[in-house]
């Protein structure tokens, strides 16, 4: 897999399913070359206050992300800016289920009226997955990346719903497929 620029691959979790009364409460990324290898000292993994009381009982039980690391988080608007600055001129963005995650980050930035710093374009590594296991003339793939992992004889590494764990994973098994 070639890719014209550097792409930034991210993961986040939230407190909600639903962006609207949700927030993120850790965003990490890792910046991959145009080779889909990762930029070794180019990871970003940041815990976020979260902008509301509000917890999906559901969502902290899957993340299982702690009060006690959310306290001293810093702001969204704080976290956004280590982003960015993360992000430096990279500005496409993938992700694992990037119907998810880009529009719940996108949302985040319109909650603090800020301006969205990345294109409108952004792709979904969960459907190269499906991709190249239909090449292989799989049907279905089951328990999401770590199946996917396991399929291509490789082992999910770290926690699972830790967002940097996860996009290490998820970039992990890209490279699988080259």
């Amino acid at each position: 897999m070639k890719l014209l620029n550097n792409t930034i691959c991210i993961d986040i979790e939230t407190t909600d399913s639903n962006p609207e009364i949700g927030s993120i409460i850790q965003l990490s990324g890792i910046v991959v070359g145009k080779d889909f290898k990762p930029i070794f000292a180019r990871e970003f993994d940041t815990y976020i206050k979260p902008l509301s009381e509000f917890r999906n009982i559901q969502a902290m039980q899957v993340n299982g992300i702690v009060e006690e690391n959310l306290i001293n988080a810093p702001s969204l608007n704080e976290a956004l800016e280590m982003f960015e600055s993360f992000c430096g001129s990279d500005k496409l963005l993938a992700a694992w289920g990037s119907y998810f995650d880009v529009p719940f980050l996108r949302k985040q930035y319109d909650k603090l009226r800020r301006r969205w710093p990345f294109g409108h374009k952004s792709f979904d590594l969960k459907s190269i997955a499906i991709w190249e296991t239909s090449k292989k003339d799989i049907d279905d793939v089951k328990g999401g990346l770590s199946g996917y992992l396991e399929m291509n004889g490789e082992v999910f590494t770290g926690t699972k719903h830790n967002s940097l764990d996860d996009i290490k994973n998820t970039v992990k098994l890209m490279n699988s497929f080259i």
